[in-house]
């Protein structure tokens, strides 16, 4: 496989999207951090038993998109690729990994130009291997003597990628994922309800996303074998398949990886989406929209956004400077885990509201799925965007 990786062709409104509203100098960056590991706090989904259990699983990627022209049309592509997978596991579990990936390069013909770094094209794959990993040291983090570190690094051949590694292992400090504890929240019959605490500044999830056809990022774990879904199990050792199925269909892989980013730049902006402005233009929401999904669709409709996922130490979890005259802040469709938002919130004593329907539909079956860590004193209104935005509609507009 070679970069460029040409992933669909550009209509003109798409290339228009991309450029106007994805693009920081001609290029967009899609990056993606996760961080997984055995502790007591996790046990449920990282399978915890004792002390002895450290594994620890951490993904990394940073794919550059641009825009670029071939034979007379214009493609958006992947022009380079970062992709860092840190597997910290007994020493017999990290063998046989280690074991399966070195099949997969060497059955795929990646030749071997240096001492456990090989290349295919312009893909190169790089094996580090350590009995304690150099961050561990410099973050004192500690492990049994059983326990020893495989990295794996994906890019284009040359690309830069210290930065984004120096990045996720500073993030890894303060990023440990805990469940919150949800408290006692009222539940609203009507919309009446949120119209005497308007204005409000809105927070917004995934919710409002899928609804224009864009996934939930569930499917992104399963793509880079983060966690089941519907287990919530993290993948350790034998259970993830990610680098050796990238080594043997890449072009397959990078269909998978680009989808997100394609949707994105295709998705249509709904009828909700239309209220939604239409209200924020008549001030019924104010401020910056602080958002968990990178869509751009409310700036389409020239509102300032703040991009939540954004993975810097200084940001991940920011300060947020709240509207002054609002009373409430609205949480739409959130199941991100930054409940730091939230937090702020309250202690500014602004209400939170939250519009969600406590679950989504798969296979035509609806899958409960309960706000994580409401508070008391927090309103819940179980619709989804669609119903809540065209309920306000026929009573605001």
């Amino acid at each position: 496989m070679k970069f460029p990786f040409y992933v669909f062709e550009f209509n003109e409104e798409e290339e228009k999207i991309f450029t106007n509203h994805f693009t920081d100098e001609g290029k967009f960056g899609f990056e993606g951090i996760w961080l997984r590991n055995q502790r007591e706090a996790n046990k449920e989904q990282s399978n915890w038993k004792s002390e002895k259990d450290q594994r620890r699983r951490y993904i990394q990627f940073y794919d550059t998109y641009e825009q670029r022209s071939k034979d007379g049309k214009s493609y958006l592509a992947i022009t380079d690729t970062y992709i860092y997978v840190s597997n910290t596991l007994p020493k017999k579990e990290i063998k046989a990994y280690r074991k399966k990936v070195v099949k997969a390069l060497n059955k795929n013909e990646f030749i071997e130009t240096d001492a456990d770094v090989y290349l295919k094209d312009n893909l190169e794959i790089i094996l580090k291997s350590y009995d304690r990993h150099p961050k561990d040291i410099e973050f004192n983090n500690t492990f049994t003597s059983d326990y020893i570190t495989l990295d794996v690094i994906i890019r284009t051949k040359g690309f830069p990628y210290e930065e984004h590694y120096n990045r996720m292992w500073l993030l890894s400090t303060k990023m440990f994922r805990v469940p919150g504890k949800r408290e006692n929240p009222t539940y609203i019959n009507s919309v009446d309800e949120i119209i005497k605490h308007l204005p409000a500044q809105v927070e917004m999830g995934c919710g409002p996303s899928i609804a224009t056809g864009i996934p939930a990022l569930h499917e992104m774990h399963e793509t880079y074998y983060v966690q089941n879904h519907i287990t919530k199990e993290f993948y350790f050792g034998k259970d993830d398949k990610f680098i050796v199925e990238l080594i043997n269909n890449p072009e397959i892989m990078y269909k998978k990886f680009s989808y997100v980013p394609t949707v994105c730049i295709k998705a249509k902006p709904t009828e909700a989406y239309e209220i939604f402005a239409s209200l924020y233009k008549k001030g019924y929401f104010k401020g910056t929209v602080l958002n968990n999904n990178f869509d751009r669709m409310v700036k389409r409709f020239d509102i300032d956004e703040y991009i939540l996922r954004i993975y810097d130490r200084n940001t991940y979890l920011p300060k947020i400077e709240f509207e002054k005259d609002i009373k409430t802040l609205i949480c739409i469709g959130t199941h991100a885990d930054r409940r730091e938002v939230q937090a702020q919130a309250r202690e500014k004593g602004i209400k939170v509201i939250y519009i969600d329907p406590e679950g989504f539909f798969e296979g035509g079956n609806f899958i409960p799925y309960p706000i994580e860590a409401p508070k008391d004193g927090d309103l819940i209104y179980a619709k989804t965007f669609e119903e809540a935005m065209a309920e306000l509609k026929d009573k605001l507009l």
